[in-house]
């Protein structure tokens, strides 16, 4: 059902789909989220484009730390990760930040956390993705609510104020 013909193999709209399903399900129904991801990873694999095999693995980390499965998540993010620097594609890190850095601060790394959310606020400006700021800010201030109450606050406002800029549907 989800293999969908495509024309452009660098962006098979089955792969989409794949990844899509999978994370939106993960948490209730882990097992097949499990089935779409692996089977979207494969497909990324045998296309061999490794941006797709990239945005698989972060998105498999993205659904893992769903499922509170932590260190798998973390090592799917870190293959992503490994991936781009190979490509030497910074840009495309800006897609994969917040989410490694979400699951990083869930897997009690909070350090690795705000180092990971800090540059999606440098570079989401620089690279056109605004958007790509509000999380960045949502996830820092998540990390000092405990330690930095004020701080936390700041982050959590400047990220409201850049989502009510930027309007619905962001």
């Amino acid at each position: 059902m989800l293999d969908i013909p495509h024309a452009d193999p660098a962006w098979p709209p089955t792969l989409t789909a794949r990844i899509t399903l999978g994370v939106a399900i993960a948490h209730e129904e882990p097992d097949e989220a499990m089935e779409h991801l692996e089977r979207a990873l494969a497909l990324a694999r045998e296309d061999g484009h490794k941006h797709n095999e990239a945005w698989c693995l972060n998105c498999l980390g993205v659904a893992l730390r769903q499922m509170g499965r932590y260190e798998e998540a973390l090592a799917g993010h870190r293959q992503a990760f490994a991936l781009l620097d190979e490509l030497f594609e910074e840009h495309w890190k800006i897609h994969f930040l917040n989410g490694y850095a979400g699951t990083c601060r869930l897997a009690g790394l909070p350090e690795k956390a705000l180092r990971l959310h800090r540059p999606a606020l440098e570079l989401a400006p620089k690279l056109g993705y605004r958007y790509a700021e509000a999380p960045a800010h949502e996830g820092i201030a998540a990390v000092l609510d405990e330690t930095a109450p004020p701080a936390a606050a700041e982050h959590r406002a400047a990220g409201q104020a850049i989502l009510q800029e930027l309007g619905p549907g962001t």
